[in-house]
């Protein structure tokens, strides 16, 4: 089974929904040192969807308010937010408007450093039997004990013969057709999106990497 890490975005709308629930559905083990954080640093209670609430490259990319429902149910259940404020929380969790910052300190540390520890402590029952998904940036993969998960899959994607440096557009994309398709790991090979095609996959040990190339046509 996969499991999929999803970035933070400090870029954020102010939005307000009126059904939201108040849960932020992080786990039980987070719910208390959650709450203490967002005491802290959480000025504006109004509350929106994570995925409509994120407004960076990945969240716009997504786009999962048009996605159908079961699609969105798979992505909810199969992966995990990183978020300053709540450690780990869920993609359709209602939060408050709170562009924190990963730098900023809570209890003598950055809130990086806070979550680490605890995190790293958890990795154990989070990516047990998992294959880990990381669509997040190298220094936040680090916020995870990686040696706990069956195994570790990561993409990369060239425009002709560039490797493409900002991948996120890309990580969303491919994130939506496995969700779409419901791929196992021996089906990879199918993922395509514009024209974005898998090149080659390989695996070393518990480590899978997927090259993808586009021939350009489109500005992606």
């Amino acid at each position: 089974m996969f499991l999929f890490l999803l970035p933070y975005s400090r870029l954020q709308k102010k939005l307000v929904f009126k059904n939201c629930d108040e849960s932020r559905f992080t786990l039980e083990e987070f719910e208390p040192l959650a709450r203490s954080i967002e005491k802290e640093f959480v000025k504006d209670h109004s509350l929106a969807p994570l995925y409509r609430r994120f407004r960076n490259v990945f969240w716009e990319s997504l786009e999962l308010w048009v996605l159908p429902p079961p699609v969105v149910r798979y992505i909810e259940e199969n992966s995990w937010v990183l978020s300053p404020l709540y450690g780990l929380v869920k993609p359709t969790a209602c939060i408050p408007f709170a562009p924190v910052s990963w730098k900023e300190f809570y209890g003598g540390k950055t809130l990086m450093d806070f979550w680490k520890e605890h995190i790293r402590n958890l990795s154990k029952k989070l990516l047990s039997e998992k294959v880990v998904v990381s669509f997040l940036g190298k220094p936040y993969e680090k916020l995870f004990d990686l040696k706990y998960a069956k195994g570790f899959l990561s993409f990369e994607y060239y425009r002709k013969e560039q490797k493409v440096k900002l991948p996120y557009k890309h990580y969303a994309y491919t994130l939506r057709y496995i969700a779409e398709k419901n791929l196992s790991l021996s089906e990879l090979e199918k993922i395509n999106f514009y024209d974005y095609k898998v090149e080659s996959i390989r695996s070393v040990d518990n480590k899978t990497v997927v090259f993808m190339r586009s021939e350009g046509r489109y500005e992606i």
